[in-house]
């Protein structure tokens, strides 16, 4: 009796990835791959994961652990009605998505390189904002346990991890604040496998993968379109160039903001 293969997800393939060194070459790690785990995996799927892992390692979005700001400082104090705040600065200045506030003497206004996925943010933010309107926070635990399951939400904290990384603010501080204007705090109910590193920089590859495969017609679209046309760098055959770090996932623009004064005080580099 023949056994059926499975076609595995992203997360699947980047997670079994993990566990292989590249220097064995990719035809053995995809015949490695289909022996273990009796997976339908041919070579060109594995090749569009395989050759971007040396520009993924090096991205922002792989950074597992939260440098301290300024540990020996105590916490921010937040807005009493966080989230009005938030959606105010918003309000406010559109190119600065959210605002994440400093143990220090400097907030940081973060807002997307990409217009794209400016939209995106606010598509995911629209959603999390009907599903908790009227609602007290932090949300009950019920409440919690069904936004905890929902991606969306998965995401849209991530935004505020990696930015938060970015700045160097500890991720204590990102989990609460985000638990104020959302009634949930994503790091403390994080599994002891989410929290592992290996898990996460698969999960972070996995992800920054569906993203590229989202962007890359859409950049494609750009790179042809009368008015749009010369701002998307192409190749020799024309196909637009996807950089990380202006296309990814976690292309921030970050700007540090004075507590005293309000002003803009520069980017982060």
């Amino acid at each position: 009796m023949e056994t059926s293969l499975t076609i595995p997800t992203d997360e699947q393939v980047l997670g079994e990835l993990d566990s292989y060194k590249e220097s064995l070459g990719r035809s053995r790690i995809l015949d490695g791959m289909r022996s273990k785990n009796n997976w339908s995996l041919s070579d060109n799927t594995l090749t569009q994961y395989h050759s971007d892992f040396p520009v993924l390692l090096d991205s922002l979005c792989l950074q597992t652990s939260s440098v301290s700001e300024a540990p020996d400082i105590p916490p921010p104090s937040l807005p009493k009605d966080a989230l009005g705040a938030q959606l105010r600065s918003f309000d406010n200045n559109p190119c600065h998505f959210f605002i994440l506030h400093g143990r220090g003497e400097y907030d940081y206004a973060t807002g997307h390189n990409t217009q794209i996925s400016m939209l995106h943010m606010q598509i995911i933010q629209k959603h999390i904002l009907e599903l908790i309107t009227g609602k007290s926070r932090p949300l009950s635990e019920e409440d919690q346990a069904m936004m905890n399951r929902w991606a969306g939400v998965q995401t849209f904290f991530e935004y505020y991890e990696a930015a938060g990384k970015k700045a160097g603010l500890p991720a204590s501080d990102i989990g609460h604040q985000f638990e104020a204007e959302y009634g949930i705090n994503i790091l403390a109910r994080r599994t002891s496998e989410q929290n592992d590193p290996m898990w996460r920089n698969a999960y972070d590859r996995a992800k920054e993968s569906i993203h590229k495969r989202y962007m890359l017609p859409i950049l494609k679209q750009l790179s042809q379109h009368p008015k749009t046309r010369g701002t998307v760098p192409i190749d020799s055959n024309g196909e637009p160039i996807y950089d990380p770090k202006v296309h990814g996932r976690f292309a921030f623009i970050i700007m540090k903001v004075s507590k005293k004064t309000g002003k803009a005080c520069g980017d982060l580099p």
